[in-house]
């Protein structure tokens, strides 16, 4: 892939409120959602079902077949990455993210014409990586990993009730959710929106 051009996209929907406490998580819990983090990134490179993946393998894909639709999805994405770039530039931050929202939309509407079983194959490495977690922490107290876990289950469901309607809002939310346990430590030591910054982290598309 050739990257031109370094702007936020992120995924659609449902933000949540991070309600921690300001002393923060304890050492123990931490070290738990260390381990935690691993188990997830190892499922997420066996199963190859982050976002980057996807993008890659929607590149590989195209080069070997002229797909109309999908093609007509990175077009759209392409003019919406621009209007992103010019909202930017001209100091409208907001309107950037939503527009690059927008695109990453596009870019993944692209994915599910090229590879349809997308949102399934990538709701199940979330499970799988949610059972491995949920079986780890047995009945430990760790009251921030089980909160996040919480919230990735209700992603799960948001999906599940996606999937036949709008297989791209429900590729969306799967992602989200997989991205948030990719990155557990940060999202169980800072205070933050879970959603918005895991959405955050996946804003690199090129084509």
């Amino acid at each position: 892939m050739t990257y031109r051009g370094f702007i936020p996209v992120v995924v659609a929907g449902f933000l949540v409120a991070c309600t921690q406490d300001a002393a923060g998580p304890a050492p123990s819990e931490m070290t738990l959602a260390l381990q935690a983090e691993r188990m997830a990134q190892d499922v997420a490179t066996t199963t190859r079902t982050t976002h980057e993946w996807w993008v890659h393998r929607l590149f590989e894909g195209l080069r070997n077949t002229d797909d109309p639709e999908a093609q007509a999805c990175l077009a759209e994405a392409r003019e919406l990455r621009q209007q992103a770039r010019a909202a930017y530039e001209a100091g409208d931050r907001e309107a950037a993210r939503e527009l690059g929202h927008q695109s990453f939309l596009k870019v993944l509407c692209a994915v599910v014409e090229v590879f349809p079983n997308a949102p399934e194959r990538t709701g199940a490495a979330v499970d799988q990586a949610l059972e491995r977690i949920e079986t780890y922490l047995g009945d430990r107290e760790a009251p921030r990993i089980r909160a996040i876990l919480a919230h990735v289950h209700e992603l799960r469901d948001q999906a599940d009730a996606l999937i036949a309607t709008d297989p791209v809002g429900a590729l969306a939310l799967n992602l989200r959710a997989i991205q948030i346990l990719h990155r557990l430590v940060s999202h169980v030591r800072d205070a933050h929106d879970h959603d918005r910054s895991a959405d955050d982290e996946m804003h690199v598309v090129s084509f």
